[in-house]
């Protein structure tokens, strides 16, 4: 499936919406393709490649919303989920929480697309793999693991003038290795928009050490223990932290961050002064869209 350049989505969103009575009607569209790999006891086991595409119609009438969805683009079927969305609308309750759709907003240009990445072939994750179980056959360990690319675009549009559109890659590789007698396991994890910052043979190498260096492990007393986390360790923590700052829960009494009565913390101090958390969508190591899903502009 080809990947639509600006211009071609911006064609088609209009269309869609030519078809809209509703008082308000916004269009989400989004198709990628990629690849992958997968090997496990040391060979490889499954090779794919998917490619996808969706259309999301979200019409309302007042504060009723309808939303429909479709994955095909010919005038026939764009024009039956129009109609399917505004049927929907009609049939449902209104949302006393209904926010009407953004107007026009201004994006900077996301730096999330890597040509190399959406250029990756069936041969590049074939030698990919081969350099992984290199590694592990010279030091007689068994591996297996997941490589996988992808390259798309979003884009959405409404009636009330918002347009915006990216366009994103992104490349992921993660290994497990473990020693023959099954008492050493080693894991690393890497992703990156930039198939150049990507070494597979490396974090190969650090799997290998890990399977290697906790083979013989012992058993210690419980305590407080100085650790040092990867990233990939300390990511997985702080997700369920990050995830958990709706302020729907909190004000609701769902939430860490809840008071009695209502209240939230909202204000007071968490963390450690040595821990901050900022967003960067512009980052040149992990880049991310500047628009959300909502069409709020991200920055």
């Amino acid at each position: 499936m080809p990947i639509l350049n600006k211009q071609e989505a911006q064609a088609l969103l209009k269309k869609v919406l030519s078809y809209s009575k509703a008082d308000e009607c916004e269009v989400n569209l989004s198709g990628s393709d990629g690849g992958n790999i997968r090997y496990a006891r040391s060979a490889v086991s499954t090779s794919g490649g998917i490619s996808q595409q969706s259309l999301v119609v979200s019409a309302a009438f007042g504060k009723k919303l309808g939303t429909a969805t479709i994955n095909e683009f010919d005038d026939a079927s764009l024009q039956k989920v129009v109609q399917r969305a505004e049927e929907l609308a009609q049939l449902a309750p209104e949302n006393p929480e209904f926010v009407p759709f953004l107007g026009s907003q201004n994006y900077a240009d996301a730096k999330t697309f890597v040509q190399s990445t959406a250029d990756i072939n069936p041969k590049q994750r074939a030698d990919a793999v081969a350099a992984s179980l290199d590694i592990t056959k010279k030091g007689n360990l068994t591996a297996a693991g997941f490589y996988e690319n992808s390259a798309g675009y979003s884009a959405m549009m409404n009636s009330k003038g918002l347009f915006a559109y990216r366009t994103s890659t992104s490349v992921n590789f993660n290994v497990t290795v473990r020693t023959p007698d099954g008492k050493g396991s080693g894991y690393a994890s890497k992703g990156y928009n930039d198939v150049n910052q990507l070494d597979v043979a490396a974090a190969t190498r650090i799997a290998a050490q890990k399977a290697a260096g906790s083979s013989a492990a012992k058993a210690i007393e419980p305590g407080k223990y100085t650790v040092i986390l990867e990233p990939a360790a300390a990511i997985v923590l702080l997700e369920n932290l990050f995830y958990n700052f709706d302020a729907r829960a909190a004000d609701e009494g769902r939430s860490f961050i809840s008071l009695p009565g209502g209240k939230t913390k909202l204000g007071q101090k968490l963390v450690d002064e040595r821990v901050t958390f900022y967003s960067d969508p512009q980052n040149q190591d992990l880049p991310t869209s500047t628009w959300s899903g909502d069409g709020r502009p991200q920055e």
